[in-house]
């Protein structure tokens, strides 16, 4: 995020340091239109004062006269195609969302466009020609501004973040002063950037709540989960066949990992921002793979669905957590036997392709329609089917992509509708390539 915010602002201030310069160098060519006007015209006036003095002088007048015709005809062309251009220049200047003010090299605000205007909540008239600490005792809002700019740390390359109030809601601000030069790389003053980032903070705050309101609701029923898997594979480890006491001991495995889930989900040492927490274990995917299909085997034989297990590339060495890294596998295949009609397939391939260790989840259910693609791993995302099984929040494949990403991997999904769907999960192979758990 931050990366795409410092590319928009770079953006912006380009184009705002290209204008400028292009301004000062109109400027300067008006000037030498204006003085060769003005010699002409003087030349004129000589011509014109010396006319008695003969015929030739009254030919020279009237060259000099067309000359001036011609210069006075090319500057008010001239005159009127920069007027176009600095019109269209503002125009797109105040269209772009951020706001912008330009200062010169004794920090006097030479332009502010009116997004600007608006977040300060001043007038342009009134602001220009004027120190930007002087500007300061009428708004607020630069104070805050300025006052963030200043605190511990920041100097005038680092993005300094304030908060102030405007159309009726708070708004959050990123200032970024940007150093204006000009063609030969004298500096001409600063260009201050302001990005409303109030959505991404937003969005932010909203995940924070969605985490701390998941890992709540999970705990009390996961708890009761593994106090019972824990009885059911105690009653039937000496009574029942081999078939039972595996089917209890995934229960209580699941259960185990369900409720670690639960207690570890949030990690929030010394910030706001809830980020769900990995370990960093050397295990084996092609490991992890088998074992969440050995779990969902009994699931798809009785709904008729052939599982299948691809690996081509023997052990896949990866440094991931072990109970959250099932966890992502399992919830991949879960949903694909959720979706796969009676009489389907589910491959579940894993691989090696370079340093990338990439797991496959491929169904021939009825695939995801091109509206709901974009947002699928997006919480509470949902999408009905002919052959779903409804009761799903909405929230598994969101948090499968906050764990793959924790992991630094990534994870997508490519489907037509009628066709299927397949998602893919990738991380960063185990270079040691060691054996692991």
């Amino acid at each position: 995020m931050e990366i795409a915010l410092a590319l928009i602002g770079g953006v912006a201030a380009g184009f705002v340091v290209g204008w400028l310069l292009r301004q000062r160098r109109a400027n300067r060519r008006d000037a030498r239109i204006k003085a060769l006007v003005e010699h002409a015209a003087g030349e004129t006036l000589n011509a014109a004062q010396s006319e008695k003095a003969g015929s030739s002088a009254r030919g020279t007048g009237a060259q000099v006269a067309a000359m001036l015709r011609r210069l006075t005809s090319n500057f008010k062309a001239r005159l009127a195609e920069l007027e176009r251009e600095r019109s269209k220049t503002n125009a797109i200047i105040e269209s772009i969302e951020d706001g912008l003010v330009v200062l010169d090299r004794a920090k006097s605000i030479v332009h502010i466009n009116e997004i600007a205007c608006a977040t300060f909540e001043v007038d342009a008239r009134e602001v220009l020609s004027h120190r930007l600490a002087e500007v300061a005792g009428r708004s607020p809002h630069i104070t805050r501004m300025l006052a963030a700019r200043r605190e511990p740390g920041a100097d005038e390359s680092t993005p300094a973040e304030f908060k102030v109030f405007v159309r009726g809601r708070d708004h959050t601000y990123l200032s970024r002063e940007l150093p204006w030069h000009g063609a030969a790389g004298e500096h001409l003053g600063t260009i201050l950037l302001l990005q409303d980032i109030t959505f991404v903070r937003d969005q932010e705050r909203n995940r924070t709540n969605l985490i701390a309101t998941l890992a709540h609701e999970l705990k009390p029923p996961v708890t009761s989960l593994g106090v019972a898997a824990d009885l059911l594979a105690e009653s039937v480890a000496l009574s029942a066949d081999n078939q039972q006491r595996q089917l209890a001991a995934a229960i209580r495995d699941d259960a185990s990992r369900l409720r670690a889930i639960a207690d570890n989900l949030l990690d929030t040492p010394g910030t706001t921002a809830a980020r769900i927490s990995v370990e960093r274990a050397p295990i084996m995917l092609d490991r992890v793979v088998s074992e969440a299909c050995l779990t969902l085997a009994r699931q798809a034989e009785e709904k008729a669905v052939r599982l299948e297990v691809i690996n081509d590339s023997g052990s896949v060495p990866v440094w991931g957590d072990p109970i959250k890294l099932p966890w992502v596998m399992t919830n991949l295949i879960g949903n694909a036997l959720r979706y796969t009609p009676s009489g389907g397939r589910i491959a579940v391939a894993v691989r090696r392709d370079g340093r990338v260790a990439r797991a496959t989840v491929t169904d021939t259910g009825p695939g995801i329609a091109p509206e709901v693609l974009p947002k699928i791993f997006e919480p509470y995302a949902q999408f009905a089917g002919e052959f779903a099984e409804m009761g799903s929040a909405g929230l598994g494949l969101y948090i499968a992509k906050e764990i793959v990403e924790a992991h630094n991997g990534r994870i997508y999904v490519e489907s037509k509708l009628g066709h299927g769907a397949v998602f893919k999960v990738e991380f960063p192979l185990r270079e040691d390539g060691g054996v692991g758990p």
